[in-house]
């Protein structure tokens, strides 16, 4: 959570934010390239959903955050009002599994297939599509764990964001129940051509 009186790299500004619009902000702005699902800032913030819908409604109406058809994210004005040394480097990334796809796999409609769904440890969190690359990511409930699926032609991997070593044996395990979880869309996207 985001603490009230502290410096958190926002401009001037964006000063007249209220707590709940500064704590999108600091999410989002972790990772500016990532579009968050709704529910996926409802469980990172821990607030009530009406509270973080007049929040991105107040963030969206003065264009620091947007709503795209992948979920939410910082807009340029908002990087741009942001102090440079506000965005953190997204934690660094543990691989846990990597294999091949079949070249003919369209990772649009496999992503479009898993995106918003949950696996029995693991919540839907957000999007990030490059030029070259699908970035999938689901949280734990406790938010202890961030397992990412990298989609790009041809190859699939899995990695963990942890917050406590502690906690690696638990990454490992939702790494490869995500991986199951791939597995049922692929074969879905498939047989429905």
């Amino acid at each position: 959570m985001v603490v009230a009186g502290e410096n958190h790299g926002i401009g001037s500004a964006a000063s007249d934010l209220r707590e709940s619009d500064r704590e999108v902000l600091e999410l989002l702005r972790q990772e500016p390239s990532l579009a968050v699902g709704f529910q996926g800032l409802r469980r990172r913030l821990r607030i009530h959903p009406e509270r973080l819908s007049r929040a991105l409604q107040r963030l969206a109406r003065d264009d620091l955050v947007e709503k795209t058809d992948l979920g939410y994210r910082v807009t340029p004005h908002a990087l741009s009002v942001l102090s440079p040394t506000a965005i953190r480097p997204a934690s660094a990334s543990v691989p846990i599994l990597q294999t091949f796809l079949p070249p003919e796999v369209d990772l649009h409609r496999l992503a479009s297939a898993l995106r918003g769904s949950w696996t029995e440890s693991l919540r839907w969190y957000g999007l990030t599509e490059t030029s070259d690359e699908l970035t999938l990511s689901w949280v734990t409930e406790d938010d202890a764990i961030q397992v990412d699926a990298r989609l790009r032609i041809g190859a699939l991997s899995i990695e963990a964001h942890v917050g406590e070593p502690s906690t690696f044996h638990k990454a490992i395990f939702a790494a490869h129940e995500l991986f199951q979880h791939i597995a049922r869309g692929y074969g879905r996207v498939r047989m429905n051509g």
